[in-house]
C-alpha cells in the first residue's frame, strides 16, 4: 500500500486539498485501513481511497475550516442537508456495488488496475501509461476493455464517468 501515497495524495489535491492536507489524509487513511488487512489487496485499495475521500470530506465539515471558507460558502453550509437515504435505497446501493465488486474480480488484472488507477485515483491515461510502463494507447484499450466488460455483467447503464455506475 505504500506505493499508493503518491497517487492517493494526487487524488486528494485534484480533490482541493492542499498538499499539507493531502499528506495528513494519506497518512490518516492509511492507518485506518490498518482494520480491514484481511480484506483482498484489491478491495483494499479501493477502501482505502473511499476512506481518504471521507477524512477529506470530514475536514470539510470541520468548524476550524469552515473559518477559511468564503463568506457564500458558510451560508451554503448552513443550509440543512438532507436526511440519509431511505432503508431500501442504502441496500439497493449496497447490492449494487456488490455486484461492481465482483463485476471488477472478473476483469482480466491488468486492464482492472488500470480501471481502478483511472475512476478511482482520477489518474490520466498519461500518468497511468508512466505509472504502469506501458502506452496511453495501451491504457486507452484496457479502459474501453473494462467498460465493456463492466457493462456485460452490469447492463447497459454501466457505463462508466459519464453515464453510469463504474
Amino acid at each position: 500500500m505504500r506505493e499508493e501515497r503518491v497517487p492517493l495524495c494526487a487524488f486528494l489535491r485534484a480533490r482541493g486539498a492542499s498538499p499539507e492536507d493531502a499528506e495528513d489524509i494519506a497518512q490518516d487513511s492509511m492507518e485506518r485501513l490498518m482494520r480491514y488487512q484481511q480484506h483482498p489487496l484489491d478491495e483494499l485499495r479501493l477502501l482505502l481511497y473511499r476512506i481518504a475521500r471521507n477524512r477529506l470530506a470530514d475536514r470539510g465539515r470541520s468548524p476550524h475550516v469552515r473559518q477559511h471558507l468564503s463568506l457564500a460558502d458558510q451560508g451554503m453550509a448552513d443550509e440543512p442537508r438532507a436526511a440519509g437515504p431511505d432503508p431500501l435505497h442504502h441496500a439497493e446501493s449496497e447490492q449494487m456495488l456488490g455486484r461492481l465488486r465482483q463485476a471488477l474480480t472478473r476483469l482480466p488484472e491488468r486492464c482492472r488496475e488500470v480501471y481502478l488507477l483511472n475512476r478511482i485515483t482520477g489518474m490520466s491515461y498519461s500518468q497511468i501509461a508512466r505509472h504502469c510502463g506501458i502506452t496511453a494507447k495501451t491504457v486507452e484499450k484496457h479502459i474501453a476493455r473494462a467498460l465493456q466488460g463492466l457493462r456485460e455483467d452490469l447492463g447497459p447503464g454501466a457505463s462508466g464517468k459519464d453515464g453510469g455506475t463504474p
